[in-house]
């Protein structure tokens, strides 16, 4: 599986989603370097359609070069991925994979995990106009990012979603090239812990397991010794599953329930509507699961992990006890308001603060908390006293500083 250049390894870290066109194999070949949610990645690999819009503008500083992959997994909003070229590398490599018509695609997911590849081939006589397009002459601008790019990507991505309309600056020229992906590889990766060894494919039908595994993958080193996959509950001689994942520090507890939306079973044709419905259903019962977990854990029931061994947790831990609902993509278009609502009731309910989370935020909280859980902690109950504040559950951590893991 391809690995990226240092350069362009330490940019995919600061990134939530991005597509980059860079020379592999020693230069020998080029390929379509992407990130984004593994939820995205997976209709993507079922065959929604896919185009690249190459965009080139002519500015005071040289030719600035753009690009904006177009994934449809959603078809009323579907996710756009717009960058510009300012890296001779990058432009060389768009240049080369436009007059060769076909690329490799490689997918690596929100945790930066390298899940797929595919061969990418482009429409010819788009990919014919594109080519001559990035190849008339002009001095083209490679080097630090400047104002001035910020203005050419306003309008690249302005022309990818007519919303983010801006008034023209420059006025680049764009064509778009629909795109074929085939020869689909996943790649299995294996999270080893100090007491569990959990494994990820992008195309296991069990999907959230899935999710779970990329949840324990980003948290098994924060609370390294100090965390619990699939802890049981004794209850009238009977045993039944606590939660997905539970951690533990000086501060308190934390319950993680994994509930994915189903993408590879699914109608890729599904309305926005219909997505939204299935993530809200998810948080529903993610959040009863929590209610009904945090009430066992009031009664001080016994636990044991899956194999039956009895759990005996450190008597410094504290009594702060949190709940996450982790879901596959937090929809801009859920009724945030409303999920807020419920989060607070039921942690009035639970006596414990309770979350929704997906990959991308999950894994900015632990990226702040610095290999400290009672930061996590900290962070964590921070959120929860915004979104109380603001009666709204949709929140973005934002970072400026060291790379996250």
């Amino acid at each position: 599986m391809f690995m990226p250049s240092s350069r362009n390894w330490e940019e995919m870290k600061y990134e939530s989603a991005g597509c980059w066109p860079l020379p592999i194999n020693g230069g020998d070949e080029y390929a379509l370097v992407t990130k984004m949610a593994a939820s995205t990645i997976k209709a993507a690999y079922r065959s929604c359609p896919v185009s690249l819009t190459v965009a080139r503008a002519e500015t005071p500083k040289g030719v600035v070069l753009a690009t904006t992959l177009k994934v449809a997994d959603d078809p009323a909003a579907p996710l756009m991925l717009s960058g510009v070229l300012r890296h001779e590398e990058e432009q060389l490599a768009i240049e080369n994979i436009l007059r060769t018509g076909k690329t490799l695609v490689i997918f690596f997911d929100e945790l930066s995990r390298p899940v797929a590849r595919a061969e990418c081939d482009f429409t010819a006589a788009e990919r014919n106009e594109a080519s001559a397009m990035i190849d008339a002459p002009g001095s083209r601008y490679a080097g630090p990012w400047i104002p001035l790019l910020s203005d050419v990507l306003d309008e690249v991505q302005g022309f990818g979603d007519p919303q983010l309309a801006v008034p023209a600056k420059y006025a680049p020229t764009f064509v778009t090239i629909p795109l074929t992906l085939s020869g689909f590889e996943t790649q299995a990766s294996t999270t080893i812990g100090m007491t569990d060894v959990l494994d990820f494919r992008l195309d296991d039908p069990d999907e959230g397991g899935g999710l779970e595994q990329s949840t324990w993958h980003l948290l098994e080193n924060l609370f390294e010794g100090r965390i619990i996959h699939s802890p049981h509950v004794c209850e009238a001689s009977k045993l039944r599953e606590l939660t997905d994942i539970l951690t533990h520090c000086d501060a308190g507890m934390c319950l993680f329930e994994s509930k994915v939306a189903a993408m590879l079973t699914t109608s890729l044709d599904r309305s926005t509507e219909r997505r939204e419905k299935s993530v809200q259903k998810q948080i529903d019962k993610g959040i009863d699961q929590l209610v009904g977990a945090m009430r066992n854990l009031g009664r001080g029931l016994p636990l044991v992990t899956k194999d039956g061994v009895a759990i005996e947790l450190p008597s410094t831990v504290g009594n702060v006890h949190q709940g996450v609902v982790m879901v596959s993509e937090m929809l801009p278009g859920l009724d945030w308001e409303g999920i807020g609502k419920q989060l607070i009731d039921a942690s009035k309910q639970s006596g414990a603060m309770l979350h929704v989370l997906d990959l991308r935020e999950l894994r900015m909280l632990v990226g702040v908390s610095k290999d400290d859980p009672m930061l996590f902690a900290g962070h964590l109950a921070y959120r929860f006293d915004v979104m109380t504040e603001r009666n709204h559950a949709m929140l973005r951590t934002r970072l400026d500083g060291p790379p996250m893991p």
